[in-house]
């Protein structure tokens, strides 16, 4: 029998692509679900998810939390997991990706395979086999050397640590549950990762093709980009001194 799998969408104004995600996530199979966390989009994102769990009877595979304010990507997923895991459902697989289609939905079942067949994470990677489309060279460039920066400070047999397209087994929630979160935004993916690393999770990678946001905006900040460079100095002592 196939094991529930829910999939956690972080979103912020993404009216143009919410429902068009959700519904090719749910026409994976019917042991998806998905959640959809929404920051109180100015664009009204929430209300479009809201109509739509209606008007497509959507009510026993999607969820809707609405947050009061703009609280950053990490804490949205880590919101929504904690749903998934209390949630009577009894989900074994956990999934986190973009809202824009940066992610393909289609990538989806060979990071679920990687986890069916012994992994406790599994990270969609761009590097160092996968593919960028769309992106600027600076965005190349910065991309490059906060990776590097990770891979030499964390660990460096980890290749992606920027990239939200993550795969986690109930075991692996579990254990990011336990940690109270000290980074916010897209920061939290190497936080997270470096927790589950500590707490000798196995982990699996598989390339993906990475289309630069093919609808909408994009909402990662200068000020975002700045803290995460600030952030991974503090994220890799806990990693290799703290013994929690």
């Amino acid at each position: 029998m196939p094991k529930p799998i829910l999939v956690v969408l972080p979103s912020y104004n993404e009216k143009e692509n919410i429902v068009a995600l959700m519904e090719a996530i749910l026409n994976l199979g019917s042991d998806y679900s998905v959640c959809v966390v929404d920051d109180s989009s100015p664009d009204q994102t929430f209300e479009i998810v809201r109509a739509a769990i209606t008007e497509k009877n959507w009510q026993e595979r999607a969820h809707l939390i609405v947050r009061s304010k703009k609280d950053g990507r990490g804490g949205a997923v880590r919101e929504g997991f904690e749903w998934g895991y209390k949630s009577d459902k009894h989900f074994e697989v956990f999934i986190e990706m973009d809202c824009d289609f940066s992610h393909r939905p289609l990538a989806i079942p060979t990071g679920v395979y990687l986890l069916q067949n012994g992994a406790d994470v599994a990270l969609g990677c761009r590097y160092p086999n996968g593919k960028i489309e769309g992106w600027p060279v600076k965005r190349h460039v910065l991309s490059f050397f906060a990776n590097t920066l990770a891979r030499t400070l964390i660990d460096h047999k980890i290749y992606d640590y920027t990239n939200g397209f993550r795969f986690y087994s109930r075991r692996a929630v579990e254990e990011l549950l336990k940690h109270t979160q000290k980074h916010r935004g897209y920061i939290y993916l190497s936080e997270s990762l470096s927790q589950l690393l500590k707490a000798k999770m196995k982990v699996a990678s598989f390339p993906i093709h990475f289309v630069n946001r093919e609808r909408g905006v994009s909402n990662t900040s200068l000020s975002e980009v700045k803290s995460a460079f600030l952030g991974i100095f503090g994220i890799a002592w806990h990693h290799r001194f703290s013994k929690k």
